[in-house]
């Protein structure tokens, strides 16, 4: 057996694996209760879904019973200043549709009402004067003075100065938050999904990253094959933000970078992630929830892309499917959690495009 397998069962494990036994983070429900949760967090899996689930859980365990991890998930051993980890690497190619940023920077400018004392009445007043843009009302001699301070940040390209101007008047999901992206590279976008062992305080499973270069998705995926390697996945994660990195997540604001912090902070490790954040989920309410039944990933990609998963494990099992992995060694119930994660970032890169597309 390989290192990989045997630490799987180090003392660490074995402690969470006593710790899941007792709590369960999903509930079975009758086909389609789940759309109706109040809460985001897809904690309902549908007895139908469940079945599946189990079946593709058995029939993997049989297929890949004695196979080494390496063997089953293709990747490498990495080193990082906290340990080693599992990564996976993968490209594939796409065509990431941004906003022309002058397109984006006249859009914001047309509109009056990021000018503090401007209204509907009073925009619709001084348009009809001549003033059709913030540019315009640097002559005038009531809202002069405020427009220039906000042409100046425009100017300067402070991204997150623009985004607090820009929201303390429009909601966060309003388009013209979306626009401010356009002013970043897209060389700069990091789009990052995580999967967890449960909902609160749990360790990471898997961080996966993926990064825009030309019209290529280059995904990387960090996986800890023990709970003790999970120090060295957060660190492998981390090489991959610096100070001009651009989050795109779906709920992150809320789950991905919350929790990545605190299991940060639980092992000494700290990390402000002070940088531009787009939380597509709000963009995405916004635009199509009238239009949807609901707006996670999955429905999102059936009914936008006519992408329909096969094998897929539902988030709420993840847990359960890893356990599965801690408890065997059998590496090939972890298949289903790399897909699963590999195909939430390419179809958050491609709602994000779409959202570009379509406001754009």
């Amino acid at each position: 057996m390989r290192k990989g397998h045997e630490d799987a069962f180090n003392p660490v494990g074995e402690r969470w694996r006593k710790r899941l036994d007792t709590v369960t983070e999903y509930e079975i429900v009758e086909e389609g209760l789940e759309r109706h949760s109040a809460t985001f967090i897809p904690r309902a899996v549908s007895y139908q879904e469940y079945q599946q689930a189990e079946g593709l859980k058995n029939e993997l365990l049989k297929r890949f019973k004695g196979i080494p991890l390496e063997d089953v998930i293709q990747g490498k051993e990495i080193k990082t200043e906290n340990g080693i980890c599992y990564k996976i690497e993968q490209e594939d190619s796409i065509t990431l549709n941004i906003i022309d940023s002058r397109r984006a920077r006249a859009k914001i400018l047309s509109n009056l009402k990021l000018i503090y004392g401007i209204g509907e009445v009073t925009e619709e007043l001084l348009k009809n004067e001549g003033y059709k843009t913030i540019e315009d009302l640097t002559s005038h001699s009531r809202f002069g003075s405020e427009a220039l301070r906000f042409l100046e940040l425009l100017d300067k390209c402070d991204i997150s100065r623009i985004i607090d101007w820009v929201t303390h008047w429009v909601p966060r999901a309003h388009p013209l938050v979306l626009y401010t992206s356009s002013f970043h590279r897209k060389e700069d976008f990091l789009i990052l999904d995580i999967e967890t062992l449960g909902l609160f305080t749990r360790p990471i499973i898997l961080i996966g990253v993926a990064e825009i270069s030309g019209n290529t998705i280059l995904i990387s995926q960090y996986f800890p094959r023990a709970i003790k390697e999970e120090p060295a996945t957060l660190r492998a994660f981390l090489s991959h933000v610096n100070v001009n990195s651009v989050f795109i997540t779906f709920n992150g604001k809320s789950f991905d970078l919350p929790y990545i912090k605190e299991r940060l902070a639980y092992y000494g490790m700290y990390e402000d992630f002070g940088q531009t954040h787009f939380d597509i989920l709000h963009f995405s309410r916004r635009a199509w929830k009238e239009g949807l039944p609901d707006c996670r990933l999955t429905t999102m990609e059936r009914y936008l892309f006519d992408i329909e998963r096969k094998d897929d494990v539902p988030s709420a099992l993840v847990p359960e499917f890893y356990e599965t992995y801690m408890r065997s060694g059998n590496a090939g119930v972890l298949i289903p959690i790399i897909e699963h994660n590999r195909q939430d970032l390419v179809t958050l890169a491609n709602i994000f495009s779409r959202l570009n597309e379509e406001w754009g």
